[in-house]
């Protein structure tokens, strides 16, 4: 087989592997990140939690100074009461006085009402905090064993980069450059095996005589239809002839 063919499809053999490390490294990643999304929904609602708790106590504290006020105005109509000197006067007190303490009353049901609503927020999240320290524990055991498989994939990453590197060093600049220009658009299918005469890559049917010159290998042929390098697998090859 052609120098350059060989060195083409293993230069792309090694790209394929490199990619194919990536959905087992984001596998190891995942229960992780599942975890760490769970955290962030919590605490998110958490937030919220806490603002929910500040405008109900804002408004508890709204009614406590109602009831404030309009208790000093009971005061003061009873002062006045005692100062009338007409039985008009002293019913448009009374009427005075039946409304500051119905009004009382009022803010005393929403303040109750407010109360409630505190305890059950409060309840909600103490829950919370209590499943946010559970995920963070769980993290914490989990992210040591994902370090240590991540720490494998690197290796193995380390180890094909090198392999990689290596293998460029080798190559001609021109051929390398050819490849890159392909693998812009085609990725990791830029060197490709043909199946059944037939480009893998596009999939579409290669001519007799092209399909010959990849059989042969003697020279970088590339599809005539998508411009793929074309390759056949050894045990095709010995297939095909």
């Amino acid at each position: 087989m052609n120098k350059f063919l060989e060195q083409l499809i293993e230069l792309n053999r090694l790209e394929r592997k490199l990619k194919e490390l990536e959905p087992v490294e984001a596998g190891i990643k995942a229960p992780l990140l599942k975890l760490e999304n769970q955290k962030n929904l919590l605490e998110e609602r958490l937030e919220k939690l806490e603002e929910e708790i500040k405008n109900i106590k804002l408004k508890r504290g709204k009614n406590e100074l109602l009831i404030a006020e309009l208790k000093e105005k009971l005061q003061n109509i009873e002062e006045k009461q005692s100062k009338v000197k007409s039985e008009k006067e002293f019913k448009a007190l009374q009427i005075e006085e039946e409304l500051a303490r119905e009004q009382i009353e009022v803010a005393n049901e929403e303040i109750a009402k407010f109360e409630k609503q505190l305890e059950q927020k409060e309840e909600e999240k103490k829950s919370i905090q209590e499943e946010i320290e559970k995920i963070e524990a769980e993290i914490t055991i989990l992210s040591m064993d994902v370090a240590k498989k991540l720490e494998t994939v690197e290796k193995q990453k380390e180890e094909i980069y090198k392999a990689k590197e290596e293998l460029v060093k080798k190559m001609s600049p021109k051929i390398y450059a050819f490849y890159e220009k392909i693998k812009r658009w085609a990725g990791i299918t830029a060197v490709t095996p043909v199946k059944k005469q037939a480009c893998s890559g596009c999939n579409m049917k290669i001519n007799d005589k092209i399909f010959s010159e990849v059989i042969k290998g003697e020279e970088i042929v590339t599809c005539p239809h998508c411009g793929r390098v074309l390759y056949i697998e050894d045990e095709d090859k010995v297939n095909e002839e």
